[in-house]
C-alpha cells in the first residue's frame, strides 16, 4: 500500500498498519488504538452495508463528541458512503431541512435527541432506512422508523474489511454551512479535500507521531475532521476529544490529557484570560494553539500568561486551510494576521468589479489552487443542488470567500470584515435571514432584522429590531414571548440576546433593509433595547444557554 494515502480509509489502514497498539483517540476514561478503532470502523461499516447503505448513499449523523462519531464517518467512507454531519443543537426543522436536502437515506442519532430526530424525519421523503440510535431510546418512542441499536448490531458485526473501490474524487460527505439566503447550504466534500488539508496542517506545525491534539470543537464541524481528527491519524500521532469547551476546567483537562497542541475558537482564549489568575498558569504542555478570532488586545497577553503561542488561522468550510501563522519568526501577534497563501493556493484580493487590488486596499479574499490542471483541488466540488451559487462563488476560476481582507507588499493578509450576511457567535455563523424569517413567521410580527453587535467574549451577538403588526407592540407583545418563539424554533445559539421595537426600517430603493445604517444608528448599540442576558440575573444555568 502506498504511504500517501489516496482517501480516508487508505489513511486509516496506513497508520493502523504502521503503529496498530499505539493510542490514536482519548476521550473521557476511553483509550482507542489505531489497531482497535480500524476493528470498531470495520465492524461499523458491516453494520451499514448489512442495514442496505451502499456507495453513493448519503447518511445523516446527528452525534456529540466521542469515539461512535469517528467509528461512523470512517466507516460509511469505508463503503462509498457519505457523511451528512447535523449539529446536535439543532431544532427539528433545522435537522430536517439538512436530512431532506441531502436525500439521506438513515439518520444515525444518539438518544438524546431522538425526539428532535423523529419529528425531523417526518418531512424526509428519502430517509427510506429510518433511525439509528446510540444509547438507550425513550421507552415511548418505539415505531416503524426506528432500526436495533447501534450497539446491538456493532456487537454482532464481523470486524473484516469491506472491499469496495475507493477513490480520492469520492464524495466523502456534505458539510452544511450557513449563507446568507436562510438555509444553510451543503458542501460536497471528495476525499482529496480532508487529506490535502491534513497534509498542509501537519506540515505547517510540524506536527508528529509525538504529537497529541487537543479539540473541544464539535466533530460535526469540519474544523475538527480535517485538521485534528484527519491530521493526527496521516502523522500516526493521538487524538484528544472533549464534549466541549469547559472554560473553568480547561487547564485541568490539558493537564491531565497533555496535548502538545489545542485548537481554539475566539471566545475560548476571552473566557480563560477572564478566569483568576494562578501561580501554576504558565505550567502546562501544550506549546501551540489553533485558531481563530482571538481577541487582539488580548492575543500576547494570554501568550504570556499561560506560556503557549496562539496561531491564527484561514479557512472555510468550502476551501480548507488555507492560511496559519508560522510557530516561528514574525507571528505579527494582536493585528487579526496572516502569512503568506500556503503553496498549493493562490490569493488574491479583489474589488466588487473582480480585479485585484494594490496593495494595502480592502476587498475580498478569492482562492484557488495553484496546481494549474487542478485549480479546485482541496476545495469542496460543489454546493449541493445549487448550481446557480456554485458558479457564483467560482467566478472566473477564483473562490469568492465573502470575507473582506487586506494584502502588504509581501502577501501577508489581515482579515477585516465579513462581506456575508451573517453573525459569528461563539464559533457558529448564523444567518441574519434565518433568524429573520423566524421571527416574521410570528403572527404579531410584521417584519423583521438580525445584525451582529461587537462582543468581547463572544467576538458578536445576535440583535433583532422588529415592526410589530398593527395593533400590536412591546405592551401586547413583550420581547420574552418573541424570544420564547425563537428558542421553539432555533437552536440556543441563534436566539437573538437583543431585540428592539421600531416603527421602521432604513431601506434602499428596491425595499433592502440597510443594516449598514442600522449599525451606525448609536454608538452603542446594546443599550435602550431588551437584553435577555441581563434579564436572566443570576441563574447560571440558564445564562449558559444564552
Amino acid at each position: 500500500m502506498a504511504e500517501t494515502p489516496r482517501t480516508i480509509r487508505e489513511a486509516l489502514d496506513i497508520a493502523a498498519a504502521r503503529a496498530p497498539n499505539k493510542p490514536y483517540l482519548l476521550f473521557e476514561d476511553q483509550s482507542i488504538t489505531f489497531g482497535e478503532l480500524r476493528s470498531r470502523v470495520d465492524r461499523a461499516a458491516n453494520v451499514f452495508r448489512g442495514l442496505g447503505i451502499r456507495k453513493g448513499d448519503r447518511v445523516s449523523l446527528m452525534l456529540p463528541n466521542a469515539p461512535a462519531f469517528l467509528e461512523c464517518w470512517f466507516g460509511l467512507n469505508s463503503i462509498g458512503a457519505s457523511m451528512v454531519p447535523v449539529n446536535v443543537a439543532y431544532r427539528a426543522r433545522e435537522a430536517g431541512y439538512i436530512v431532506d436536502h441531502s436525500e439521506s437515506r438513515m439518520l444515525v442519532v444518539d438518544g438524546r435527541y431522538l425526539e428532535v430526530a423523529r419529528d425531523a424525519a417526518t418531512e424526509c421523503a428519502q430517509l427510506d432506512l429510518g433511525l439509528l440510535v446510540l444509547g438507550s431510546a425513550p421507552a415511548s418512542a418505539g415505531d416503524e422508523l426506528l432500526r436495533p441499536s447501534y450497539e446491538a448490531l456493532m456487537l454482532e458485526a464481523p470486524d473484516t474489511p469491506v472491499d469496495v473501490r475507493l477513490d480520492a474524487q469520492d464524495e466523502a460527505s456534505v458539510l452544511y454551512t450557513s449563507g446568507t439566503t436562510g438555509n444553510p447550504k451543503g458542501c460536497v466534500e471528495e476525499h482529496s479535500y480532508y487529506l490535502l488539508a491534513a497534509r498542509v496542517y501537519t506540515r505547517v506545525l510540524g506536527l508528529g507521531a509525538d504529537d497529541r491534539v487537543l479539540t473541544p470543537l464539535p466533530l460535526f464541524h469540519m474544523n475538527p475532521q480535517i485538521l485534528s481528527a484527519m491530521g493526527t491519524l496521516l502523522v500516526g500521532g493521538s487524538l484528544v476529544i472533549l464534549d466541549r469547551f469547559h472554560p473553568r476546567s480547561w487547564w485541568d483537562s490539558v493537564r491531565e490529557t497533555r496535548p502538545t497542541v489545542f485548537h481554539y475558537l475566539g471566545v475560548m482564549p476571552a473566557m480563560l484570560m477572564g478566569l483568576p489568575g494562578s501561580a501554576d498558569d504558565a505550567d502546562q504542555p501544550a506549546r501551540l494553539g489553533i485558531g481563530a478570532g482571538v481577541p487582539p488586545d488580548l492575543h500576547a497577553r494570554f501568550e504570556k500568561r499561560f506560556n503557549c503561542k496562539l496561531l491564527e488561522v484561514f479557512g472555510m468550510t468550502e476551501v480548507g486551510l488555507n492560511f496559519c501563522c508560522p510557530p516561528d519568526g514574525d507571528r505579527r501577534v494582536g493585528r487579526r494576521c496572516f502569512c503568506r497563501v500556503f503553496p498549493e493556493y493562490e490569493a488574491r484580493v479583489v474589488g466588487d468589479d473582480d480585479r485585484e487590488l494594490a496593495a494595502g486596499q480592502i476587498g475580498e479574499l478569492a482562492l484557488r489552487g495553484s496546481d494549474a490542471g487542478r485549480p479546485r483541488l482541496g476545495f469542496m466540488r460543489e454546493y449541493l443542488k445549487n448550481p446557480e451559487a456554485t458558479a457564483d462563488a467560482w467566478r472566473g476560476g477564483w473562490f469568492h470567500t465573502g470575507d473582506y481582507v487586506s494584502a502588504d507588499v509581501d502577501g501577508w493578509v489581515s482579515f477585516i470584515d465579513r462581506k456575508k450576511d451573517i453573525v459569528r457567535r461563539s464559533g457558529e455563523n448564523i444567518a441574519s435571514s434565518e433568524v429573520e424569517a423566524v421571527l416574521r413567521d410570528h403572527p404579531s410580527v410584521l417584519d423583521a432584522a438580525v445584525i451582529g453587535v461587537p462582543d468581547p467574549i463572544r467576538e458578536e451577538e445576535i440583535k433583532a429590531y422588529v415592526i410589530m403588526q398593527p395593533g400590536h407592540s412591546a405592551e401586547t407583545d413583550g420581547p420574552e414571548a418573541l424570544l420564547t418563539w425563537c428558542e421553539e424554533r432555533l437552536a440556543y445559539f441563534k436566539v437573538p440576546r437583543y431585540l428592539e421595537y421600531r416603527d421602521s426600517f432604513p431601506r434602499t430603493p428596491t425595499e433592502k433593509v440597510q443594516k449598514q445604517l442600522l449599525k451606525r444608528e448609536r454608538d452603542e448599540l446594546t443599550t435602550e433595547c431588551y437584553d435577555r442576558l441581563a434579564e436572566l440575573g443570576s441563574d447560571s444555568k440558564a445564562r449558559s444557554r444564552v
